[in-house]
């Protein structure tokens, strides 16, 4: 049985003694240099109870001071890594980009890289024609050609093909002569007759490139041509195509 001991206090005008509590010199009215002093004489005096915390939090502390130039290296480094991922991704969009450009740029070169423009053909063809030959009728196309031309004598075909052969833009080593008829029919003394000899003649065409083809277009004075190979040949440059 639990024995109550306050019996004595039960009406009675005697209160109960307790132990009064030590002053708390940190909230009086002491100077700092004693309060610095009585949280010293503390500290040493419960040595168990504040070393080892003290010795947890300083060493806490030690360490996030070592912390914070690695943090700092990382911050930097991060700010640096940003930048370096966003460019990259503008360098990858842009390659992309210019893949898509240089494959449209493939679909299209075949039309100013083809074999001779019709232009080209046209412009040599009538410089080559002498006196005394006309054209009756001709084929081109980017495997060649094929001419039927008729004249009054042979001198007059014999420099029509030395001219054609000559051309920048025919290959010598294809050029043909098909056949070649006498017009029994005609007659040579009178100059409203028709022509004497008929000749057909084939070959190929060369494949130029883009140096040549532009000397070309400006020897033919084909400015239009030329302003759109310069166009599209600056294009292949800066796209490094």
């Amino acid at each position: 049985m639990r024995l109550n001991y306050n019996f004595a206090f039960k009406n009675s005008k005697l209160t109960p003694w307790e132990r009064p509590s030590p002053s708390n010199l940190l909230i009086s009215d002491a100077s700092l240099d004693k309060k610095i002093s009585y949280i010293f004489k503390q500290f040493n005096s419960n040595r168990g109870l504040y070393y080892p915390p003290t010795a947890v939090l300083g060493l806490a502390l030690v360490l996030q001071v070592f912390n914070l130039y690695p943090k700092y290296i990382v911050k930097k480094f991060e700010i640096d890594h940003n930048k370096y991922q966003n460019l990259e991704i503008k360098l990858r969009n842009l390659d992309s980009k210019k893949k898509r450009f240089n494959k449209r740029i493939n679909n299209i070169e075949e039309f100013f890289t083809q074999s001779t423009t019709s232009y080209l053909f046209g412009y040599f063809l009538q410089n080559s024609i002498p006196k005394g030959v006309q054209i009756n009728n001709y084929a081109f196309s980017d495997n060649g050609f094929d001419i039927i031309v008729s004249a009054y004598n042979l001198d007059s075909l014999d420099e029509f093909v030395t001219l054609l052969i000559e051309s920048p833009v025919i290959l010598k080593d294809s050029v043909k002569v098909n056949k070649l008829t006498k017009n029994e029919s005609s007659n040579s003394t009178d100059s409203l007759g028709l022509p004497e000899f008929q000749l057909e003649i084939y070959g190929r065409v060369k494949k130029l490139n883009n140096k040549k083809r532009q000397a070309l277009y400006l020897e033919s004075k084909a400015n239009g041509l030329f302003k759109k190979l310069y166009r599209f040949n600056s294009l292949k440059q800066k796209l490094g195509s």
